[in-house]
């Protein structure tokens, strides 16, 4: 069996969000003895490839990638395989175009917010991922998505087409974020978010990860606790108001904003934080919630689905349009130490339901069906 992976993602200098996810289903397939091919349009590292990303295989396809997008929209040529002739199957990870091949087609739907929810991505193309979700449900051999709550946006678009090829796959969570941190990724920690509790806020910041509202929720309890709020995560599309609020609010000197930080040392984060504040208002699944409660941390989300199929019973759920609700739960977190306490250990129990082994375990089994193996 030999899989193509088309992704965009792949070849990037970090990892986090659809990046995580190509690497762990790229990692899984190797680990478990399966050709892979990883192949992309897009690279961070241009003609100087490191050596870990030449070990894999990859392929850069001589095309750049919006060319790719815009062609592969409106005809299916040229074949993906022209790069990869002897690929059995080729799976696209993280696009949000069609793909043109004349082998078996998988693709993994994240979210179709770009099409429930446009308001918030202000700069995606909505005309190319409906031109996506109809090649898939024409032509993809099977169409995972990796929540109910995506799928159930996809069926929804298509008005029930392509139901009986559509399987949920649940992304998982790394076993590293099981494992405490080390004394000296703690010890590395700035002292602003080792002298004092605090709670954290991670993700990239735009207007659906719902800042402003947490913002406003910490200003409701900020002069009863000594926390400090610490963000990390680089800005998105259209954060202006939010990195506003941050560098001039009234509470800007007990707010930390890191940036991009390593997994090392989000991990150390997690096992300092009173509590992970995350009522995102829309999301394709939810992963920091479950690297949050591997690592230990309680973890305030919200009520609404995908999040709730991700949190379960784990966690404290907010709507994340009330603040006071926010600012209540982020009060609880700081004062209840024995509700912390029971959420730490239901956290680490719920995230052990959600593993990249069994994801990768059962994307191999579509492969197998498709391909008869």
């Amino acid at each position: 069996m030999h899989i193509g992976l088309l992704t965009d993602t792949f070849a990037r200098e970090t990892r986090f969000g659809l990046s995580r996810y190509s690497h762990e289903i790229h990692g899984s397939l190797s680990a478990a003895g399966v050709r892979t091919t990883p192949m992309s349009a897009v690279s961070a590292y241009g003609d100087e490839e490191p050596d870990w990303l030449r070990a894999t295989g990859f392929r850069r396809l001589p095309i750049d990638r919006k060319l790719l997008a815009g062609t592969w929209s409106l005809v299916p040529w040229p074949p993906i395989e022209r790069w990869a002739p002897d690929v059995d199957l080729v799976h696209a990870l993280d696009t949000d175009y069609p793909l043109a091949t004349n082998k078996p087609w998988v693709i993994t739907f994240h979210d179709l917010g770009v099409l429930t929810h446009p308001a918030w991505f202000g700069k995606a193309r909505p005309w190319l991922l409906k031109r996506c979700v109809a090649a898939a449900v024409d032509r993809a051999a099977t169409i995972i998505c990796v929540s109910q709550a995506t799928a159930d946006e996809f069926l929804g678009i298509t008005g029930g087409r392509g139901a009986e090829r559509v399987r949920v796959i649940h992304e998982g969570v790394g076993e590293e974020f099981f494992v405490p941190a080390t004394a000296a990724d703690i010890a590395a920690l700035p002292a602003t978010v080792t002298d004092t509790p605090f709670f954290l806020f991670t993700g990239s910041i735009s207007p659906r990860k719902n800042l402003l509202r947490v913002l406003e929720a910490f200003a409701e309890v900020a002069d009863r606790i000594p926390h400090r709020l610490v963000m990390t995560g680089a800005p998105g599309w259209d954060a202006s108001p939010e990195m506003a609020a941050v560098s001039q609010g009234p509470l800007r000197d007990r707010i930390v904003n890191l940036g991009y930080v390593s997994d090392a040392a989000l991990k150390a984060l997690y096992g300092r934080a009173s509590a992970f504040v995350y009522p995102s208002l829309y999301e394709g699944f939810g992963l920091p919630v479950l690297e949050a409660m591997a690592a230990g941390c309680p973890v305030i989300t919200s009520n609404q689905a995908p999040l709730t199929e991700v949190a379960g019973d784990a966690a404290l759920l907010v709507d994340p349009t009330n603040v006071r609700d926010i600012a209540q739960a982020m009060l609880s977190a700081a004062t209840d130490e024995a509700q912390m306490k029971a959420l730490r250990a239901a956290g680490v129990d719920q995230a052990r339901r959600f593993s990249w082994a069994e994801c990768g375990r059962r994307t191999r089994e579509v492969y197998a069906e498709i391909l008869g193996a």
